[in-house]
């Protein structure tokens, strides 16, 4: 057989086998007889398929149900700890950690305060490390670590994790990847990426706007990020810095924002504002006080928060006529008070031309907190999907290997095709 006859087969290959695990990590255990409906191989192909997978230890094979006449086609599922990422969400607040297998199984979960004030990079680094290592400590013997993905409130460069800026972490010209390379002792691939792109990436993949190609996500918190997704692929720009949206200019001359100008989304309708405009002091009060008022139906709150959603549906409405998305995804703060202000964000959302309000739906987050996670998760597990037997050979290999550039999430899709 000729070289080049070799290399088309083999890239057929990893490319049927891409197709597989991706159907079982993203819609769960399928029957061989299903998977051969949903991928168009016949019986032999994904028989053969699967088996190597098993090999793999990716996944696992038991015997199905009886249903009628002829032999039970076996139930193909993936092994959720037979691989895994660490996944971290740093906001102003706290630090959240999941360790999450293979199927996107969320097997730990965990939310700690900073112990120390956040904008201490390295007292954020070594809270990182800490939960690296105790979820480690707690992951199935032999599963292995694809690699420790971290989501941060700011502008991301890539691939080097350099945090260029996050005023909320007060963090400028960070190198965060670096800092925990050394954490850790080089033992994980580390990838940073941007909350807001982490956030359309779970979102578009296993929250609310699954199924959809053109999704814009905002999540509001200290400050707001914002991720688009176009066609299925993530918006990203030349230096990984799209998706800015809380620096849309909504009111001249109006408050200072975190970035230095005046008048930008994110101090309309960050936790700040939001705070003020239920007549609390955001240097005495956190944003939980004003959810719990307005669920215990403070008027005050509840009216203050419907103010802010003028603010939202504005900035939405430029978004939408900018992005045309099918699915518009709250997250954060406001996904949580998207109930309360949605009757006056939908009055200024109506800015938005007809052909473009038409199509978009506005919905709340699926995933809630753990969006960030779940994206970040995804990301680590994209070489895997991407390529079973060579990225596990890869990363044997080379452990320590730089992961995957978020900027290189090339096409996110949930299955290949």
């Amino acid at each position: 057989m000729r070289r080049a006859d070799a290399s088309a087969q083999d890239d057929v290959r990893r490319a049927n086998l891409s197709a597989v695990l991706r159907l079982l990590h993203f819609h769960g255990p399928a029957t061989r007889s299903d998977l051969v409906a949903s991928t168009g191989f016949n019986r032999s192909t994904v028989g053969s398929l699967t088996s190597e997978l098993v090999k793999l230890g990716l996944v696992r094979e038991r015997p199905g149900v009886v249903r009628g006449k002829g032999r039970p086609s076996n139930v193909v599922e993936p092994v959720s700890t037979s691989v895994h990422v660490l996944a971290f969400d740093v906001t102003a607040s706290s630090v959240g950690a999941a360790r999450v297998g293979l199927g996107g199984y969320l097997l730990q979960v965990r939310r700690r305060l900073h112990s120390t004030s956040p904008h201490d990079v390295s007292g954020v680094v070594s809270l990182i490390a800490t939960l690296a290592t105790e979820m480690q400590a707690k992951a199935t013997p032999g599963s292995m670590c694809l690699g420790l993905v971290v989501s941060v409130p700011g502008s991301v460069r890539q691939p080097d994790g350099l945090v260029r800026r996050s005023p909320p972490l007060a963090w400028y010209e960070v190198h965060l990847a670096e800092l925990l390379r050394e954490a850790t002792g080089d033992e994980f691939p580390i990838t940073i990426g941007n909350d807001g792109d982490l956030g359309v990436v779970a979102e578009y993949l296993r929250g609310a706007a699954r199924g959809s190609q053109d999704v814009l996500y905002v999540r509001g918190e200290a400050g707001v990020g914002g991720g688009v997704v176009v066609d299925g692929e993530l918006l990203k720009g030349s230096g990984g810095y799209a998706g800015e949206v809380g620096h849309l200019l909504v009111k001249p001359g109006g408050r200072v924002c975190s970035c230095g100008a005046r008048g930008c989304w994110e101090a309309e309708i960050g936790d700040a504002a939001i705070i003020r405009s239920v007549g609390r002091d955001p240097r005495e009060s956190d944003i939980e006080d004003v959810v719990s008022d307005v669920a215990i139906g403070n008027r005050r709150a509840i009216a203050g928060v419907r103010k802010t959603g003028e603010w939202v549906g504005l900035g939405l409405a430029s978004l939408v006529n900018l992005f045309n998305p099918r699915v518009v995804v709250l997250g954060g703060t406001l996904g949580a008070l998207y109930p309360t202000m949605e009757p006056t964000l939908v009055q200024s959302y109506a800015r938005t031309l007809g052909p473009n309000r038409e199509q978009a739906l506005v919905v709340r987050s699926d995933l809630g907190p753990d969006a960030q996670l779940v994206g970040a998760a995804e990301v680590g597990f994209a070489d895997v999907l991407e390529d079973p037997a060579g990225a596990l050979e890869a990363l044997r290999e080379q452990p320590d290997a730089t992961a995957t550039e978020l900027g290189e999430v090339h096409q996110i899709r949930a299955v290949g095709s």
